[in-house]
């Protein structure tokens, strides 16, 4: 349904040269309060602290059960950028390029660029590296920009699993997210005016890294949640009958240094120490509110520059994220449709 909406929006936008604010979020589980209702998944305590996107969400077409095929990142962009199931992509694991293994696809982004859009993206949106040549450069107009994984707080305090950044320490420097951001802010400033004019509307794409491990953010985001408003999962087994395949050894949560001096083996029922959980949770549900943030910071430069009422706002995240439970989350899926002409 989601692929369908999105290609269904790129041709809608394309034909009424209508802008695009296209915006990704990674390993976001959809636990806003817009989700509420009879579909909405196990609640989280305290509420997640989401301004930004519980607005865009109540002017928007809200998917409520957008799933994804197969909950990995790759084979999950991929088949969203191309509308295509992970079947026909051929794309399973986070090394496969679907030009290579599936079909020369046409992407979203590609779609926009052959029909005379400039095409900018910055972050993660497609899954880096081979997995899509290295943000696959025929979909875009402009060089594709990511900051890399060289900034500071990526290495602050070791290869630890989460960090909370002292806002003194963003004084002279800035997360990996908000400089992908600073970017792509940037470009929709230097696109505006001929976007205003009609001269060349824009397709820009925004990838969040965050909430994706390690859950980085700064201290602020931290302040919004006390340690004594996390609660640990109601029941951090596997349901009865459960098939082994369904259960998550949290690998990569067990590749960073804090982890894994646990010792921990991932094995069925068993579990990280319940001070490690809280302190995971923690710090997950603040890089969600960073991540709001940042979403924040980018819809205000669209409106600032009067481009919101010409432009389309698509926000989708590629999957969930287990949080010591073992239910993972569904798909996080928000859409902005162009306004109804008058």
């Amino acid at each position: 349904m989601l692929r369908v909406t999105l290609l269904l929006l790129a041709v809608t936008a394309a034909q009424a040269r209508m802008n695009v604010l296209f915006l990704v979020a990674d390993d976001m589980r959809p636990e806003l309060s817009v989700f509420e209702g009879k579909d909405f998944p196990s609640p989280v305590h305290p509420p997640i602290h989401s301004p930004n996107l519980d607005a865009l969400a109540r002017k928007s077409l809200l998917l409520k059960r957008a799933h994804v095929q197969q909950a990995v990142c790759s084979p999950s962009r991929s088949s969203l950028l191309t509308g295509r199931r992970p079947d026909t992509t051929h794309v399973y694991d986070l090394h496969a390029y679907w030009r290579e293994v599936g079909g020369n696809f046409t992407t979203i982004p590609q779609y926009f660029k052959e029909h005379g859009y400039r095409t900018i993206g910055a972050g993660k949106i497609f899954h880096p590296g081979h997995a899509s040549n290295h943000n696959d450069p025929i979909s875009w107009t402009d060089p594709y920009f990511e900051v890399g994984f060289n900034s500071t707080f990526f290495v602050y305090k070791g290869h630890n699993s989460w960090m909370n950044v002292p806002m003194d320490a963003l004084k002279n420097d800035s997360l990996q997210d908000t400089q992908n951001n600073n970017h792509s802010i940037k470009m929709i400033r230097e696109a505006a005016p001929q976007a205003r004019s009609g001269e060349r509307p824009f397709f820009i794409a925004q990838g969040f890294h965050k909430p994706h491990l390690p859950f980085v953010a700064p201290q602020m985001f931290f302040d919004m949640y006390p340690e004594s408003s996390i609660r640990l999962p109601a029941n951090p087994y596997a349901p009865d009958k459960m098939p082994d395949i369904a259960w998550t050894n949290y690998t990569e949560l067990r590749l960073y240094d804090d982890i894994a001096k646990l010792n921990l083996t991932g094995d069925i029922n068993t579990t990280v120490p319940h001070d490690v959980i809280l302190n995971l949770r923690r710090a997950y549900y603040s890089a969600l509110s960073y991540t709001d943030y940042e979403v924040g910071r980018i819809i205000k430069e669209l409106e600032n520059q009067g481009l919101a009422n010409n432009t389309i706002i698509s926000f989708w995240g590629d999957h969930g994220w287990q949080l010591g439970n073992t239910v993972s989350g569904a798909n996080t899926r928000t859409l902005k449709s162009p306004p109804t002409p008058r």
